[in-house]
């Protein structure tokens, strides 16, 4: 499985893409950092959530990367987040539904093409075995090998280009969709009409 870096570096392009769209109380900073990005960061890695059992029973394989894993529980979970953000708040469904589940699904999708798992229960439960396909995007990390392992330097130092290369494709899409938003562009002016 990629380790949190590609998980949250996808959160991060989904925090960006989306900041636009967000709404004002969601942009305000805990601390130093914006409270969207928090959230993306943390729905990313959400599907992760079942290996702490793993680590306080210590059988990590027994608990992490089972149905958690699946896109249908992703589906599930954004429908119950949107859910409960519009009763709560009484906001919208669908932005907390949409980013919810493209966090979810991203990482679940992520999982899915790691060198090395047992593969994915992917359409749990209406598809019950694992699917392992090729070919892989990330070498992830290698439990098995314990904490500290020369194994882990290779997916760390991947998946620090991963992320590189993750904010630098989300940067060029904002500036391009900046670009296209300016004041007095085309695209605008034909839109004021």
């Amino acid at each position: 499985m990629p380790s949190p870096i590609a998980h949250v570096a996808v959160g991060y392009a989904i925090y960006r893409l989306y900041q636009p769209h967000a709404p004002k109380p969601l942009l305000q900073k805990i601390g130093f950092v914006p409270g969207l990005l928090l959230l993306t960061a943390g729905l990313s890695l959400l599907p992760d959530l079942d290996a702490i059992p793993g680590i306080l029973f210590g059988h990590f394989g027994r608990f992490h990367n089972n149905i958690s894993h699946s896109f249908i529980i992703g589906v599930l979970v954004a429908v119950g987040i949107g859910g409960a953000a519009a009763i709560r708040q009484r906001r919208n469904f669908w932005p907390w539904f949409l980013v919810t589940l493209l966090c979810y699904e991203f990482h679940v999708l992520m999982d899915l093409y790691t060198v090395g798992g047992r593969g994915v229960l992917a359409f749990w439960p209406l598809y019950p075995e694992r699917l392992d396909p090729a070919p892989k995007l990330f070498f992830g990390l290698r439990w098995s090998e314990g904490l500290i392992s020369a194994q882990h330097l290779w997916t760390l130092s991947s998946e620090l280009i991963f992320a590189l290369l993750v904010g630098l494709a989300t940067q060029l899409i904002v500036k391009r969709k900046g670009a296209h938003q300016q004041p007095g562009s085309s695209q605008q002016m034909s839109q004021n009409i």
